[in-house]
């Protein structure tokens, strides 16, 4: 039977590792076309395909929709049908636009506009040039990628993204659908469940030294904090840094500040900075320190904008939905402590009236930054969060989890997906009266569930900064993972 013609974008397969992957795809399978959204200012095409059949995008220039030379007048126009069968990732878009609102706010009717720009420029791209497949290096979480991900979705074109599971060094899955979000790890741990139903000492179900590092780890009482996890620099040591590292770039920037346009660039930012001491003291002022002995839910902010909240926690990426349905619905005298983030999120994200809202909710308080995050999930009675990892770690401390949005460890037992009222009510009935609660064996089985169905590696260079694989490892695993997949849906 003659194969199906490959006609693919490949998004994100910048850095030299996830290249390599995908020429030694190529070397097996010849692409017939491929649209290829990368990071440079230069093409870095692809070998073993030839150049006039790779057209290449500038991922910072089309994130603000600069597509150079395109006539939008002669592209497919947009119709209701489709507009409509967009919505779900219209919703996500606006919110998605906090990417490139560090500096300025954008309008709803800008918004509109760059929306529809995308979405025409992309649809008539995937019909014109016949796109039968999406690979994704990591999740689609940028704006022309999700819009890109849900046109796949409404054409029926096979999606492949490898999702990197942070709270496990070298460990990602390789993915079809953020709601499904690695479901081959729910299916086999039910499989393995009934494997070792009769085994008691979690110690006695064998795993890899990677994983097995990491369940002893994570079950100590003290835990740990993600591998991949760092402190990030604030702006002015990174301003000194520039200054000790390019003294004449420095300089050179510095200069442009005692221009018109520059000196706006300095109010704009001093706005910006007001904005968040504004918030920060409003924070600081109201959060108290939690008593422990109470019976609460521990809430921790996600950062934001990040794909933990958008796309992956849908319409939770407002987090004050989650406090708002969780605080309604949890037994009297039960408090929901929420505690911000230590890295401080985008300054259109959270103001004053932000907290205000939070405040309003009769059984919330705000819990003071110092008080730690620990100890807030070994005393609490559930953790809630969007999808991220303070709820992975709870479940080994034997804590429940409300989980708001999509997330690897979704299918866990003691872990309770919300996606309506009709779920949370349920979820709070199981933990407070039936008392449901993950234990050690499930966790252990969980994290061999995950070893088994799991990509050896990364391709997110966030994570592959601190990988303990070589680049070899990185390389093959995921190009036999795509290669599996054309085989399977083309």
């Amino acid at each position: 039977m003659q194969r199906k013609p490959i006609r693919a974008i490949l998004g994100r397969f910048s850095y030299e590792y996830s290249k390599k992957a995908v020429e030694k795809v190529l070397l097996n399978h010849s692409f017939d076309f491929c649209g290829i959204i990368s990071t440079g200012a230069e093409p870095e095409y692809f070998e073993g395909m030839d150049q006039q059949n790779q057209e290449w995008f500038v991922s910072s220039d089309i994130r603000g929709c600069h597509y150079e030379g395109v006539d939008f007048t002669i592209l497919i126009p947009l119709d209701e049908k489709l507009i409509e069968g967009m919505r779900e990732c219209e919703t996500m878009f606006y919110d998605m636009v906090y990417r490139i609102e560090w500096k300025r706010s954008i309008s709803f009717a800008e918004r509109k506009r760059l929306y529809y720009r995308h979405l025409r420029f992309w649809n008539d791209f995937i019909l014109t040039r016949k796109i039968n497949l999406y690979f994704s290096a990591w999740m689609p979480h940028e704006i022309p990628d999700l819009v890109i991900y849900y046109l796949c979705k409404y054409y029926n074109i096979p999606v492949l993204y490898f999702e990197a599971a942070a709270m496990v060094k070298d460990t990602s899955f390789a993915e079809r659908s953020i709601e499904d979000s690695a479901k081959e790890v729910g299916l086999r741990f039910e499989e393995l469940q009934k494997t070792f139903a009769d085994i008691t000492d979690p110690e006695q179900i064998p795993l890899g030294k990677r994983f097995d590092e990491r369940y002893h780890a994570l079950a100590k009482p003290e835990g740990q904090r993600p591998p991949a996890e760092v402190t990030l620099p604030t702006y002015l040591q990174k301003v000194f840094q520039l200054l000790k590292e390019a003294p004449g770039t420095f300089f050179r920037c510095a200069a442009l500040f005692v221009t018109f346009s520059g000196i706006q660039r300095v109010a704009n930012a001093l706005e910006r900075r007001k904005v968040f001491r504004q918030r920060n003291a409003f924070y600081d002022e109201h959060a108290i320190e939690p008593d422990l002995e109470k019976a609460f839910i521990y809430f921790p902010l996600h950062f934001q904008p990040e794909a933990s909240t958008n796309p992956m926690g849908g319409v939770y990426a407002d987090q004050v939905l989650v406090a708002q349905l969780l605080a309604s619905k949890l037994p009297e005298g039960v408090l929901l402590y929420i505690k911000e983030h230590p890295w401080e999120s985008g300054w259109l994200l959270r103001d004053v009236e932000y907290y205000e809202t939070l405040l309003d909710i009769p059984n919330v308080r705000l819990v003071a930054r110092n008080v730690s995050t620990f100890t807030l999930r070994e005393k609490c009675k559930a953790t809630a969060v969007v999808t991220g990892t303070a709820g992975f770690e709870s479940i080994f401390f034997g804590r429940p989890v409300f989980l708001f949005g999509h997330r690897f460890y979704q299918y866990m037992k003691g872990v309770f997906p919300i996606h309506s009222v009709e779920d949370c009510e349920s979820a709070v009935k199981e933990v407070f009266e039936d008392g449901v609660c993950p234990t050690l064996k499930d966790c252990r089985l969980y994290l061999k569930a995950m070893e088994e169905t799991c990509v050896d590696g990364t391709l997110n260079p966030w994570h592959y900064r601190v990988t303990d694989l070589p680049e070899e490892t990185h390389v093959n695993t995921h190009a036999d993972a795509m290669l599996k997949e054309i085989e399977a849906v083309l």
